[in-house]
């Protein structure tokens, strides 16, 4: 299968990224100048951010898989391979909710301190924008099953270069979201200790 990202649809794809990027960067910049320009109360940090990046590791890891299996035309480890990738965006999110749960149970609120603030409006951003790529994985992976049912449709399947692209783009994506989870979690972490 040839292959290649020349096409406009990766444009509009790194315009979201950029964009996404814009957005995290400004939050970013907006709470180190608050950092060096007036006092910010420390914060406790939810150590389960800990193992919700393990989970978005996860996702990124069978990402990589996937991908590699559509291009190997291998049915049994692309399935396997998407399935665990959305067990693993689940377990993401509901590690990302318990983390926010045992800030409130402490009664820590957003109005708290700027730090907390910034903690829930960067980790709820996150949340949503990994939520957006639900649909999407959705109904690619419900179009897999419907489109897979004997061999010669799961030949045109994998022979399929737009199915590749859909697949690849939203690997980009997960992936992408995998790295601005770290650098989210380098913050907080910086926040937390040096604070």
């Amino acid at each position: 299968m040839e292959f290649s990202r020349n096409h406009s649809s990766y444009l509009l794809l790194g315009l979201l990224i950029a964009g996404i990027s814009f957005l995290f960067l400004s939050l970013l910049a907006s709470l180190s100048y608050l950092y060096f320009t007036q006092s910010i109360d420390s914060i406790d940090f939810p150590y389960w951010f800990v193992l919700a990046t393990i989970f978005i590791g996860l996702i990124s890891y069978y990402t990589e898989k996937m991908r590699e299996s559509f291009k190997n035309a291998e049915f049994q480890l692309f399935k396997g391979s998407f399935q665990l990738i959305l067990v693993s965006v689940i377990l993401f999110l509901i590690a990302q909710l318990r983390s926010w749960w045992g800030l409130l149970s402490e009664d820590v609120f957003m109005d708290s301190n700027n730090a907390y603030a910034f903690l829930y409006l960067l980790s709820g951003l996150h949340l949503l924008h990994v939520l957006a790529a639900i649909p999407f994985m959705l109904f690619y992976y419900l179009q897999f099953i419907k489109k897979t049912t004997n061999v010669f449709q799961r030949e045109m399947y994998f022979a399929d270069i737009t199915k590749y692209r859909s697949i690849d783009q939203l690997g980009l994506y997960l992936h992408y979201m995998g790295v601005l989870w770290i650098i989210l979690l380098v913050s907080f972490t910086i926040m937390a200790i040096l604070i």
